[in-house]
């Protein structure tokens, strides 16, 4: 792709793509981690859920200061403080030292930076290529999400099975330190218009944070799609991190399983993205999120029946599949409809909105597992998920997204 002869871009790219395999070890190892620790699903339930907390917190408030702050030094200073903080687990488990009170620690103190990076990595890209290069440049991200979804679960697995969860923490700690070299030596292009990162005249605070608020007022699809997303958010997100890692514990062969099953995931996920990546133009966007979501919904509740390993990694591949192609659909609306100025407010709003619940359904989830087992929790998230995206194709607002599209490039 031409994108790759920005050597901003790839630099930022391999970067990005290094700290996604970084965190997809991070990810297969974390419920292992808290079992290391003596906990239960009820306890990797709560782990999520200090994650979760600091965001709720301080995304309101984050991009407000992502809008103001240069995104490069962000990215760098947030990759740095998690090789730091991923680090410390990794002494801790050689020493044999580690308790539930530093997992919590963990992921309280990623989800704190979280609120920081997650607007900064999604408005960096406009600012050092151009538009028309932005389908380009999200299809590779994408991509690399998606290989790092194959490869560092089925590498987390390994390590943990062949080693012992010191040395996948230890390995994760060095990508997220590399991360922050790459991205460290990407130049930002300078424009005659005013940016974020070289504000022209001051303002305050207030005005900044209602600035973001109005963007979406005027989207009347954009705060119904958070809305319902926030409710989405609970079966989708409890079924990835909470209930699968159980089921593969309980039904398969634990930790090798569930890397198996998060790389047939990631696999449908490639396949979506390579597909979606050579397309132009999606029309009916509205429609198509929320289809896909459905279907989402529908492949988990198949997956409760307990099938057969195959069957399963099938569904599953199917599950990837259509989160990823509501995620782009998602991604590329709110990029192509928002302008770059206010987009970190934007985007932390709808962290926000996608979080909000969440520490309700991890809760309520985790209880669930301990006390109705894996199958009738895994149906009642399919059920929910399919049940919320039936409220998203039946809103007017949403069904109309492209014809609200028309109308703001035409004012």
């Amino acid at each position: 792709m031409k994108v790759l002869h920005n050597r901003s871009f790839s630099l930022l790219w391999t970067g990005q793509s290094i700290s996604m395999f970084g965190l997809a070890i991070y990810i297969t190892c974390l419920p292992f981690l808290v079992f290391r620790a003596g906990g239960s699903a009820t306890e990797l339930g709560l782990a999520h859920t200090f994650f979760i907390i600091p965001q709720l917190i301080f995304l309101l408030v984050s991009g407000v200061f992502v809008d103001r702050w240069p995104k490069k030094k962000i990215l760098v200073i947030s990759y740095f403080l998690r090789g730091l903080a991923v680090s410390g687990i990794a002494v801790l488990l050689l020493t044999d030292n580690l308790q539930l009170i530093h997992v919590y620690l963990l992921t309280g103190f990623l989800g704190l930076i979280s609120t920081l990076y997650r607007p900064a990595v999604r408005g960096i890209t406009p600012q050092i290529v151009d538009k028309t290069q932005l389908l380009s440049a999200n299809s590779l991200r994408a991509i690399s999400q998606q290989v790092s979804d194959m490869i560092g679960p089925v590498v987390g697995g390994f390590l943990v099975a062949a080693i012992g969860l010191y040395i996948a923490y230890t390995v994760n700690a060095i990508t997220f330190l590399l991360s922050a070299l790459f991205v460290s030596l990407i130049a930002i292009r300078s424009t005659k218009k005013k940016t974020e990162d070289t504000p022209t005249e001051k303002t305050t605070f207030w005005k900044d944070f209602t600035q973001g608020w109005s963007a979406i007022k005027k989207r009347p699809w954009l705060g119904a799609s958070i809305l319902i997303g926030s409710l989405s958010n609970i079966g989708i997100a409890a079924f990835d991190v909470i209930i699968l890692p159980v089921y593969a514990d309980n039904s398969f062969n634990g930790v090798q399983t569930y890397g198996i099953f998060l790389a047939a995931m990631a696999i449908g996920a490639l396949i979506c993205a390579t597909l979606i990546g050579r397309l132009e133009r999606i029309s009916k966007r509205g429609i198509l999120y929320y289809l896909f979501m459905a279907l989402s919904g529908l492949f988990i509740l198949g997956i409760s029946f307990t099938p057969p390993l195959l069957v399963s990694l099938l569904l599953l591949a199917a599950i990837g599949f259509c989160l990823t192609a509501f995620i782009i659909i998602w991604d590329s609306a709110t990029q192509e409809l928002i302008e770059e100025e206010v987009l970190g407010r934007v985007v932390s709003f709808q962290m926000f909105g996608g979080l909000l619940l969440l520490p309700v359904g991890y809760s309520i989830f985790g209880f669930s597992l301990d006390k109705l087992g894996t199958t009738l929790s895994m149906s009642i998230a399919g059920v929910s998920i399919i049940l919320v995206a039936a409220l998203g194709l039946k809103n007017k607002k949403i069904r109309e997204l492209d014809l609200w599209n028309y109308l703001l490039n035409v004012n």
